[in-house]
């Protein structure tokens, strides 16, 4: 579970990290331009003010130039360094200048980027019919802080999956919340759009897993015990209500590519807003409800999870994934605790409603780790 200074590049939706080879990214944040019941459209804006720095780099590259061509001083070191600061300018101003046209047209079955320039625009598309995926991913770059400690800068897009094609990305920003709510805005759209069909809406009902060979810490098995005996008043809810789920359970299987050891992450929600993030090695965050994004992740997770209660089963022990990429969910009621395992792959379907669970706990993942980072 190590990271390394440059990243981590994982398989699943929940953190998909990369270095940034550039000066850093726009904020440009991404607005919805017009939606009807056939088309959403969104739309990533230039910021004006981000503009200033680039050209005034360029301003000063002309300036110096013609002063120097003026006083006849015109060598080689200074056109190098003329053309370094004029390369870094406008380098700088063409990826501050970038935006994008995202449009979704039902009625055309086509998922289209328009993706504007310094240079001309640029244009992916995919039928809208075919889209497999949609997820949030981030882009991290570590950086020296004033007092010498190594920090984190966290950049956000989305990502868009289609069988047969590679995937295609939007433009990053800073702007976690713009990208969240555009992610959360474009799965309302689709929801309307892909029939549920009971190959991609019905997960199998029981976990298969048993956990055999997880790398665990005692710390993670008194955590998992203390979640399986909360009550319902502890976690916000009350028991007089015997099928209001009041807490969710998420596991999930992992591999470590390098040792081939498997081990799990596991993350709760609960009806207070309250959430946790713990995977099974260690490394953990407890008392995620303080960031508001996490509340509200939080609340929507439980929505959904009273939304598919009747398609889930009674669970007879506490079993842990024993496969990568198996996902476990856990629904807790007073009269009981009920649950579904899938595979990863059919969790990604736009209009599986536990894909939309999933997609809620990588949000709740990507605050945890962005805390560990901090550390």
């Amino acid at each position: 579970m190590s990271r390394t200074q440059k990243g981590r590049i994982t398989r699943h939706p929940f953190s998909d990290t990369l270095s940034s080879k550039f000066y850093g990214h726009p904020h440009r944040p991404m607005q919805i331009v017009s939606q009807t019941t056939s088309e959403l459209r969104l739309q990533s804006v230039v910021e004006r003010q981000r503009l200033m720095l680039p050209i005034g780099l360029l301003s000063v590259v002309v300036v110096g130039l013609g002063l120097a061509i003026l006083a006849g001083a015109v060598n080689i070191p200074l056109l190098f360094i003329v053309g370094l600061f004029g390369f870094l300018g406008g380098t700088m101003l063409n990826d501050e200048c970038k935006s994008e046209v995202l449009t979704l047209d039902r009625g055309a079955d086509q998922l289209r980027c328009d993706r504007k320039t310094l240079w001309g625009t640029q244009q992916w598309q995919l039928p809208l019919s075919t889209l497999q995926d949609v997820s949030v991913v981030t882009r991290q770059r570590r950086r020296q802080k004033a007092n010498g400690n190594e920090g984190t800068q966290w950049f956000y897009s989305l990502q868009f999956v289609a069988p047969g094609q590679a995937p295609q990305t939007l433009l990053y920003s800073h702007d976690g919340d713009s990208v969240n709510a555009a992610y959360r805005t474009i799965h309302d759209f689709l929801r309307t759009t892909h029939s549920a069909t009971s190959a991609t809406n019905a997960p199998s009902n029981l976990p298969s897993g048993q956990g055999i060979g997880l790398v665990m810490t005692s710390d993670y098995e008194r955590w998992r015990q203390e979640i399986f005996t909360r009550s319902p008043e502890q976690a916000g809810g009350t028991s007089d209500e015997r099928d209001r789920v009041y807490g969710v359970l998420m596991d999930m299987g992992m591999l470590d590519s390098s040792t081939s050891q498997l081990w799990a992450i596991s993350m709760t929600a609960w009806l207070s807003g309250e959430a946790s993030f713990f995977p099974t090695p260690g490394g953990a965050v407890i008392g995620l409800g303080s960031e508001p994004q996490v509340a509200e992740a939080a609340q929507t997770i439980l929505q959904l999870a009273q939304t598919v209660l009747p398609n889930a089963s009674p669970l007879p022990d506490q079993a842990l994934p024993d496969q990568p990429d198996l996902v476990q969910f856990w629904l807790f009621t007073p009269g009981g605790v009920y649950g579904v395992a899938d595979m990863l792959q059919r969790l990604r379907v736009p209009s599986n409603d536990w894909g939309q669970m999933f997609q809620q706990f990588s949000l709740i993942r990507q605050v945890a780790e962005r805390q560990l980072d901090q550390r």
